[in-house]
Order: C-alpha cells, then structure tokens, then sequence
C-alpha cells in the first residue's frame, strides 16, 4: 500500500510547475525522484515484509504507437523503479512497479507530457506544419528522457547525499535497489506470461522541429528550491 504522506509530498512538489515560462517552470523531478529513491531505502531497511507489492497501472491509451510518449514514459519508468509499455492489441499505455513509484510516476507522466503539449502548441503556426511539431515533441521528450536517466545514473554512482533528516547513501545500496526493482517486476511480468518486444526506432521528418523540441527540453527545469514544508530505454512493448 503507498505511503500517504510520501506521495503528497511528491505531488506538491509537481504542483509547483504551473508557470508556461520555459525558463520559470518546473517539473521538480529530480527532487521526486530523489525523494521515491530515500523512501524506498527506507523500505528496504525494514525487511522484506515491508516491501510493496509488484502491480500495474494505465497511463492513457492511443490508437498507435506514439514514438514522443512512450519514450517519455519509459524514461520517467526507468529512473523510477518501474517499467513503461503499451499493449499492442488494446492501444493501453501502462506502467508496473511498486505502488508508490507506479503514483509517482503517473504524476510525472501527466506534468511531463503536458509540459511538452503547451509548448508544442504555443509553436502552432508561422508554416510549422505537423511534421515539425511531432519531431519537436519527440526532441523535447528525448532530452526530458537523457536527463532523467542521468539523474539516475549519477544515484548510482554517487549514492545519494545526507540532509537534515537523512543520512547519507551509498552508491551500492542505490544500485541494489534498483536492481532488486527491476527483479521483481521481471518476475511478475514472467507469472503473468507477458512477451515483451523492444521498439527503438524513433523517425522524425522535421530535423529542425526535433532540434528545437531537444533545446525546450534542455529547459524545463527538473529541479527547484521549494520551501520547506513541501519538500520532502527502452521502449517496451507488450504483444
């Protein structure tokens, strides 16, 4: 069952980001992330009765694969604990992991991609056609996607800093959790008979689109100062 409190504190931190100002909104991820990694730790200090059961949960479903979302989706899944797929019988865009980082996750999803929808908008017009503006969603979600990715990577390596509250993690620690997530959703997915296919190709037809959506994605801040009570690729494919 997820913790109440861990996830209120995440969505007030994602509620921050309501500016349309590429320099002034956030998505404050990387503080959501850093917070689901610390309460997980947590979880595993307590033993492995504590520990939250694998499940699944829909995002949104599209008639086709669409290459922008669910790239972003599986970034947001990948640096969270989970993974992102989508049903290719059904259209069903969905998450699976634990139950905290499965609300998490779906909460960045909706800031994340409707981040990139407002913008994407805002560049309707002056003969930028459709092409261009599905290559700037997919530009803008790939470097949404790296950046997330790196934060996850730079837990991994460095571990995670002490705070007031917190003690200091080890890298090592990081990465088994992570690890561990990962071995516990293969076996779900395993007792449930999932076959999984990895999708990569990523095609745009507008480099100049694709270009401008990498920069805007470059902007959206994925951190910000909040105050203190507020504060604390894969691309699978199921058939």
């Amino acid at each position: 069952m997820a913790d109440t409190s861990i996830v209120e504190k995440i969505k007030k931190l994602l509620a921050l980001a309501t500016s349309s100002n590429e320099n002034e909104s956030t998505a404050a991820a990387e503080k959501a992330s850093l917070l689901l990694a610390q309460y997980n730790l947590g979880l595993a200090d307590l033993g492995p009765n504590h520990q939250e059961e694998i499940d699944e949960s829909g995002v949104e479903t599209t008639s086709k694969f669409v290459t922008w979302k669910m790239m972003l989706l599986s970034g947001i899944a990948e640096a969270n604990g989970c993974t992102g797929m989508r049903n290719t019988y059904t259209g069903s865009m969905f998450l699976v992991g634990s139950s905290t980082n499965l609300i998490v996750c779906k909460h960045l999803y909706e800031y994340l991609s409707s981040a990139i929808e407002k913008r994407a908008k805002y560049r309707k017009g002056n003969g930028r056609g459709l092409a261009y503006l599905n290559a700037f969603r997919v530009g803008c979600a790939t470097r949404l996607r790296q950046r997330l990715l790196e934060q996850k990577r730079e837990m991994e390596e460095s571990g995670i800093p002490g705070s007031v509250d917190t003690a200091a993690t080890p890298a090592i620690v990081v990465r088994s959790m992570f690890e561990k997530n990962q071995l516990a959703i293969a076996d779900y997915l395993e007792g449930r008979g999932v076959k999984i296919k990895t999708r990569t190709d990523s095609q745009v037809s507008s480099e100049a689109g694709f270009n401008s959506g990498y920069e805007v994605g470059d902007k959206i801040s994925l951190q910000k100062q909040v105050q203190p009570e507020g504060e604390q690729k894969q691309l699978n494919e199921s058939l």
